[in-house]
């Protein structure tokens, strides 16, 4: 349970010290970003644990195929707004599955996928930040050059 607390690393920027810190901070990252993304949308009627353990496998499979391979070669001006469209289009495709939809589900408008994704990602973001152990000082190797 204290492993979250006790790790230090930053999924955007690996330094190869550390791949078991690196991979609870992007695990705990995953979740916060999908638990953030689907607690936006449970007021258009979707079931939030459905909605939760599919956008975690989404988001698991984005940051895997598209995120990290893409880290060294893309800065993350341009990185990051692109995993956060890509996200919004996940979660529209999510939400129109039947197996996520409540009985009051009323839709998920693009304006609210993009938002549930952008303050998904943000947070996702500053968990790694955070857990880098000084989020203040600039290390280098960000890649927000």
């Amino acid at each position: 349970m204290m492993m979250p607390l006790i790790a230090r690393a930053n999924p955007c920027a690996i330094d190869g010290q550390s791949a078991l810190a690196f991979a609870i901070v992007a695990f705990w990252a995953l979740v916060i970003e999908s638990g953030i993304a689907g607690l936006i949308l449970v007021s258009s009627g979707v079931m939030l644990l459905p909605l939760f353990g599919t956008l975690l496998i989404g988001n698991l499979i984005i940051f895997l195929f598209g995120f990290l391979p893409l880290t060294g070669d893309v800065s993350l001006w341009f990185l990051e707004p692109g995993v956060v469209m890509v996200d919004a289009l996940l979660i529209k495709i999510i939400a129109a599955a039947p197996f996520v939809q409540g009985g009051g589900f009323v839709g998920v408008s693009a304006r609210r996928a993009i938002v549930a994704s952008l303050l998904g990602n943000v947070a996702s973001y500053f968990i790694g930040v955070i857990a880098s152990s000084s989020p203040w000082i600039d290390h280098g190797n960000s890649g927000l050059e």
